[in-house]
């Protein structure tokens, strides 16, 4: 059960989807449940849709919360058809999708957190309502101890299992074939991701003036789309936007050659991620990275092995990180 799914792009999704392959390939049957959508993607999974997705802003980021008429009932004439095993409730209590599922539905729960951030203002407005629906789980998962933090810190006895996000090393990986017009030996720069306030492009772009110093030739490629695009634009220094490509939306077979393609991956985000799905594509496929010095990322990078992480919202180290490995790495 999860309110974020596709059309929806984001960490969230990525998780339900790839989850779900897995547990397909080791012979379980799964089943979706999220929000009708325009443009709905079910990625090759049995998807049921119920209610609808509102897009919002929240946590520094685009997101969708799932909405409608009697979705609890929907929800219970379902489980009562389908006899599901478990049910696998993504980021439990949230409103409203998740928080229906779990105060409603009665198989076996468990309740995977995604969220990172300094609070909760629903758990600390209504501390006792949010305890008994934390009861009503067999288990919560955490993907990282960043996760875990925000419900402990409310609930400092909830028991929790860390359990990472993983990553498909048979589709991200070095042996995967890159874009020939990427390896044509001007150094690339890939930022993937939403352009949402809390992905940081906006740093990225502003580091463009001190790479400009530095390297005779080097490209940024932009992998990911969103509404703030144009606001975005104004970032990069008019006589220098030719430095920067806009690939919009990478399709599933197309992101992992855009890893393969780059010659450093850059994160500039400015908190609020819990791990970061993209770090471990980018790990995956071999490529070093420039990562924001922020916790749910201090988590996976160790710095000198996997790449470089620099302060937040800071233009210039961003540019210095992505000089020294662009200067000090051959090609791979």
């Amino acid at each position: 059960v999860t309110q974020a799914y596709y059309p929806v792009l984001g960490g969230v999704t990525e998780h339900v989807w790839a989850l779900s392959k897995e547990l397909e390939k080791r012979g379980h049957r799964v089943t979706v449940i999220a929000g009708h959508s325009r443009g709905a993607d079910d990625g090759g999974l049995r998807v049921l849709r119920i209610g609808f997705q509102i897009p919002i802003v929240t946590n520094g980021a685009h997101a969708a919360i799932t909405v409608g008429y009697r979705l609890g009932r929907t929800l219970r004439a379902i489980e009562r058809t389908e006899q599901f095993d478990v049910v696998h409730i993504q980021s439990p209590l949230d409103p409203f999708l998740p928080l229906i599922a779990v105060r409603g539905m009665e198989r076996p729960k468990i309740g995977t957190h995604h969220t990172t951030r300094d609070s909760n203002i629903l758990c600390a407005i209504f501390p006792h309502f949010f305890r008994r629906m934390l009861g009503r789980l067999s288990a919560n998962i955490a993907v990282s101890h960043s996760a875990e933090g925000l419900v402990r810190q409310y609930y400092p006895d909830v028991p929790f299992h860390i359990i990472p996000n993983g990553v498909d090393t048979d589709r991200f990986s070095p042996r995967i074939e890159p874009f020939p017009k990427l390896r044509d030996g001007i150094p690339t720069i890939l930022f993937v991701g939403r352009m949402d306030p809390r992905k940081g492009a906006r740093f990225l772009f502003a580091a463009i003036p001190y790479l400009e110093k530095t390297l005779p030739q080097y490209r940024i490629v932009v992998v990911g789309t969103g509404w703030m695009r144009k606001v975005y634009d104004k970032f990069i220094p008019l006589h220098l936007q030719h430095r920067v490509q806009f690939a919009g939306f990478a399709t599933r077979s197309d992101l992992p050659r855009y890893y393969r393609s780059a010659d450093v991956f850059c994160s500039p985000a400015v908190g609020g991620e819990s791990q970061g799905i993209v770090l471990l594509e980018a790990l995956a496929s071999g490529t070093p990275i420039v990562a924001s010095d922020i916790e749910g990322y201090r988590w996976v990078i160790q710095p000198g092995v996997h790449g470089l992480l620099v302060p937040p919202k800071s233009p210039r180290h961003i540019a210095d990180a992505l000089i020294q490995i662009l200067s000090n790495s051959a090609r791979h």
